[in-house]
């Protein structure tokens, strides 16, 4: 893999793990409204998994 692409995939991971942590904030400001902490709920656990899945990438467990 070559630097660019290390870089690009980095940046998005960092954006991935931002939009994440906003996420979690308003989980923890709505989370008596139990409709909008699963729906956040599932946003976040797809962003997670796909940070994940460029972390592989960076380590060399997937190609794409």
């Amino acid at each position: 893999m070559n630097i660019l692409k290390r870089c690009r995939l980095k940046k998005q991971q960092k954006e991935l793990m931002r939009k994440y942590e906003i996420l979690e904030r308003l989980q923890t400001e709505h989370s008596n409204n139990e409709y909008c902490y699963r729906y956040i709920q599932r946003k976040m656990d797809a962003l997670d998994e796909e940070s994940e899945h460029i972390r592989g990438i960076l380590e060399g467990r997937w190609d794409k």
